[in-house]
């Protein structure tokens, strides 16, 4: 095997692969498979990842207990807004699943606040707890629940 040539484009190229390594993987990637194609909601969807990937990094670097509960409850004050945009739209849209959907929002909020008040008396065990469970949560309610509105917000003419 022959070595590779030491040029400069190659050692720039180097550079940039080792600038990329050493990037930090986020918590939660967005990908499009979680689109549910209507633009302010998946713009939401975006946001709220983001939120969630700002505060497992804070946490890792071991942040200030009181910077991560503020972005906790930054968090689910968004996850609130984002609720009540959502169901908006599907009442707009005539969604026949709003009232589980909206008792499953609720569920979450119930089940993140409780998970928040325990780290903010228990620490970070019990945050690692609050950011797995938002994950999950999030994950599956991204992936699949907020699929089954889909087709009554394309019938609405609500999305893209």
């Amino acid at each position: 095997m022959q070595p590779l040539p030491k040029t400069s484009v190659f050692q720039s190229l180097i550079s940039d692969m080792e600038a990329e390594v050493s990037i930090k993987m986020a918590f939660f990637n967005w990908n499009e498979s979680y689109s549910v194609h209507v633009t302010e909601i998946d713009r939401q969807h975006k946001h709220l990842l983001g939120m969630l990937n700002a505060l497992h990094e804070i946490m890792g670097r071991g942040g200030d207990p009181q910077e991560i509960t503020k972005l906790a409850e930054d968090l689910l004050s968004y996850t609130e807004y984002h609720f009540a945009a959502e169901e908006k739209l599907m009442a707009q849209a005539g969604y026949p699943g709003l009232a589980q959907h909206s008792e499953k929002h609720r569920a979450m909020t119930s089940e993140t606040r409780r998970l928040l008040e325990a780290s903010r008396r228990g620490g970070a065990t019990v945050s690692m707890q609050l950011m797995q469970f938002l994950k999950g949560w999030l994950a599956k309610h991204i992936g699949e629940t907020d699929r089954d509105y889909m087709p009554d917000m394309r019938r609405a003419g609500i999305g893209y």
